[in-house]
């Protein structure tokens, strides 16, 4: 199959709507940071601005794929629609969101990018969207944990022993709870590290 021009691609509306997408789902990850905080959780803080800073990664990816594919690297406008779900509700219900968006990407919308690409004669750039997804996928097997901690009172709590350390100073601690105040630093629970099953 012939290569597609890549500015008569729906490759590249496809580019300009993930670079869309990631930077409003960078900037949603900030305003849960934010409420993290006010929900004195300071380490799930640091976690989504973590996530922040994977979708502003993956925005640049899809920016510089858009640029550097251009003729003298310029695109002087690109018309895209999309859809963008706009959702806030009580502190837990929002991490059930993000993680629903997140699998939606990760199993429909990129691997969908990825075979449009592809059929155009874009194979590298079918590829990129692939590896985006499994970061997403990623994402939204982190949000379910949180969202399992948060639902069943379990953030702090384990069945087991196991080690609690504080983000903090890094004072560590075995048991099955949590610290509810840093012996070391004074810093508050919020602070302590939770633990998540990485996949």
């Amino acid at each position: 199959m012939e290569k597609v021009n890549f500015l008569e691609s729906k490759t590249l509306q496809n580019l300009a709507r993930s670079f869309a997408s990631e930077c409003m789902e960078g900037a949603k990850y900030q305003f849960l940071s934010q409420m993290c905080v006010q929900e004195k959780y300071n380490f799930l803080e640091s976690t989504l601005k973590t996530l922040a800073k994977h979708e502003m990664s993956h925005a640049k990816v899809f920016w510089d794929i858009i640029v550097l594919s251009s003729p003298d690297k310029v695109i002087e406008n690109i018309d895209f629609s999309m859809g963008y779900p706009f959702q806030q509700s009580e502190f837990e219900k929002n991490f059930e969101f993000d993680s629903e968006n997140e699998k939606e990407l990760s199993t429909q919308i990129y691997p969908n990018f990825a075979k449009i690409a592809k059929d155009e004669g874009f194979k590298d750039i079918g590829h990129t969207f692939e590896l985006v997804a499994t970061v997403e996928n990623c994402h939204s097997m982190l949000l379910e944990q949180i969202v399992d901690k948060l639902k069943n009172n379990k953030v702090y709590k384990n069945s087991t022993q196991i080690k609690w350390k504080c983000s903090e100073c890094g004072f560590e601690h075995t048991s099955k709870d949590a610290f509810k105040v840093c012996p070391l630093c004074k810093k508050e629970q919020g602070y302590v590290e939770i633990p998540f099953k990485m996949q």
